[in-house]
């Protein structure tokens, strides 16, 4: 899909940014699934984690409630072509759109199966090694990456032998495809309008959720498909971070800060905090010297993040720029992928781990200031590309000017 423009007088045609071509990101997230499954040594993966499914598949009807009751997964072989076990009930949905086997998913879980669930399970590992004696590979060991207790012991007595599964789907998502950079810069600014609607609303006598109720709702309007959390909050209760929002009612003067963590459309997160000060009221002198500490770890960090950093490298020298007042409360990260949701790879404070940076990852940078017993604190983040020019801020949601002068 193209549009045109004019450039001295003629028109040329040049991509449309805004264009996904669906078809095209599914193919090739199965396939890096395929090739990252190959690359640990496993022939097939059977995926049941719901963001893998969607990931390696298709999306479920029914997102947020899959991702507590097993109703739907995934047989990845290497070497054949994928078998989908779909929610029984949106068969009709699914069958428009996918191409390979597809089945109706009978459920086993205790929700729905009762009595029955470890019969009910016994059947479900009947079906998956059927699928793997006729591709010839039931004797291999078979990807896993996570399952309920009845159903993990079902396919261990009908003699699968099961390993992880999980950190070849994390590695095959950590790098995103042309269309999935397309999706997170779109769904980035869908965001800051989200953000823009949130300043609009905030002023002395709103409560958090109100706030909060504002930003998300006006995600969900334009699309995005659900929040990972409610983390929002003001005044004293922005020190310790981590307090979701609440019926408080914000006053003058008082910071608010929050996370979006939304997951928007094609179920792609974005992963930003601001900090702002509500009403007219001037900041005080301390607002200012822990905005400006978050503002300069953050800005500081963003860019270190380049394509070939190590993690650990990351993680050591950005650790020691945080002021010695502020670590025992920062934030658990100095950093984590985004994708559908918070992804592999993180970087640490402590406990480093291997790999470094490559080109096409999505990194959340984060900087949360607040000394213990404080009576506020501030909380930063940005979310970024990976590029080999150098990591590109996605979002334009501004920063409070009135705390950085």
């Amino acid at each position: 899909m193209t549009w045109r423009r004019r450039a001295g007088g003629a028109e040329e045609s040049v991509p449309d940014i805004e264009h996904v071509d669906v078809p095209r990101m599914r193919n090739e997230r199965l396939q890096r699934t395929r090739d990252s499954l190959r690359s640990h040594g496993l022939a097939a993966a059977l995926l049941c984690d719901p963001l893998n499914v969607r990931y390696a598949a298709l999306p479920a009807v029914c997102d947020v409630f899959s991702m507590h009751v097993t109703s739907r997964w995934l047989l990845v072989p290497v070497e054949s072509d994928p078998v989908l076990w779909e929610y029984a009930d949106a068969m009709h949905v699914t069958e428009h759109e996918w191409a390979g086997d597809l089945h109706p998913a009978r459920g086993w879980t205790f929700f729905g199966s009762g009595s029955r669930s470890a019969a009910d399970a016994t059947r479900f590992a009947a079906e998956i090694t059927a699928e793997l004696r006729e591709r010839g590979i039931l004797g291999e060991p078979l990807g896993l990456d996570r399952l309920e207790a009845v159903g993990y012991l079902a396919l261990t007595e009908a003699g699968v032998k099961v390993v992880d599964a999980q950190s070849a789907m994390e590695q095959a998502r950590a790098i995103k495809t042309y269309d999935e950079l397309t999706v997170i810069r779109r769904n980035a600014r869908s965001c800051d309008d989200s953000i823009a609607a949130l300043l609009g609303a905030m002023q002395p006598g709103v409560t958090e959720d109100y706030l909060w109720g504002t930003l998300v709702g006006t995600s969900l309007k334009a699309g995005a498909l659900w929040c990972e959390t409610r983390l929002l909050s003001s005044g004293p209760r922005t020190n310790p971070w981590m307090q979701e929002a609440s019926a408080r009612v914000v006053h003058e003067g008082e910071l608010v800060a929050f996370d979006t963590d939304l997951v928007g459309e094609d179920g792609y997160l974005t992963d930003v905090s601001r900090t702002y000060l509500c009403g007219d009221k001037p900041p005080t002198d301390e607002q200012r010297r822990l905005y400006q500490a978050s503002y300069a770890f953050l800005h500081t960090a963003l860019p270190q993040f380049r394509a070939g950093a190590s993690f650990e490298e990351l993680g050591r020298r950005i650790a020691r720029q945080l002021p010695e007042e502020f670590q025992q409360q920062r934030y658990p990260f100095v950093a984590h992928g985004t994708g559908m949701v918070d992804e592999y790879p993180c970087v640490n404070f402590v406990d480093h781990h291997e790999g470094q940076l490559e080109v096409g990852m999505v990194m959340s940078v984060e900087s949360y200031v607040g000394a213990v017993g404080g009576a506020q604190g501030v909380k930063l983040e940005e979310q970024v590309v990976i590029t080999a020019d150098g990591p590109e801020p996605i979002s334009t949601a501004p920063y409070d000017q009135r705390l950085l002068g």
